[in-house]
């Protein structure tokens, strides 16, 4: 049996792998979508059942067949699922999104801003994508701290799948990786 580099792997950083979706990860994204914790503060539909699940899975192909560099990824680390990262133009071809959803053993772990800084990299080191916008839930108190230790600035609000939504957006000459807590984009810190 030949060894090597899986050829649905993304990305590699510190504790995870990313890889791309396959038609056998159905049960694994059924299996989060149907977390209420997960899909409390969602703005679209959770992934709670097998059709949407192959759904994703094939709307994820298209993407990465017409748009290369964009789409939607597995997420797995020593101990197997975690969840999923995007960059998605689902609205706006000029507008690239960038997502994640990930099961509640890995909140508060740091694994959603690896995995945040690793799609930062690409997006903008590899893609050369102008800017980065992130999208949650107005009342979503993990996400706006989190995108802001990215370099995200907010940016108003919108509506994203008839829900109010707060937009926040990263220029690409902005990117600076990881900001330690309290920092702000500028780079001092906040009084």
């Amino acid at each position: 049996m030949a060894t090597g580099p899986d050829v649905d792997a993304f990305l590699q950083t510190r504790r995870m792998t990313l890889r791309r979706l396959r038609p056998s990860d159905v049960f694994d994204l059924q299996y989060l979508g149907r977390n209420a914790r997960v899909s409390e503060a969602l703005l679209d539909a959770p992934v709670d059942d097998i059709a949407s699940a192959a759904a994703l899975v094939e709307a994820s192909a298209r993407v990465h067949r017409e748009r290369p560099g964009l789409g939607v990824w597995r997420a797995d680390d020593a101990r197997g699922f975690l969840g999923f990262f995007s960059l998605m133009a689902e609205f706006d071809p000029r507008e690239v999104e960038i997502g994640t959803r990930l099961l509640p053993r890995a909140w508060g772990r740091g694994y959603a801003l690896e995995g945040g800084a690793a799609l930062c990299g690409h997006a903008f080191g590899t893609l050369g994508l102008p800017a980065l916008v992130g999208l949650c839930d107005p009342a979503n108190r993990s996400v706006p701290p989190l995108l802001a230790r990215l370099g995200f600035r907010p940016d108003g609000t919108t509506e994203q799948f008839g829900r109010p939504a707060l937009r926040m957006c990263l220029p690409r000459e902005e990117w600076r990786g990881v900001r330690r807590r309290g920092q702000s984009v500028a780079g001092t810190s906040r009084e």
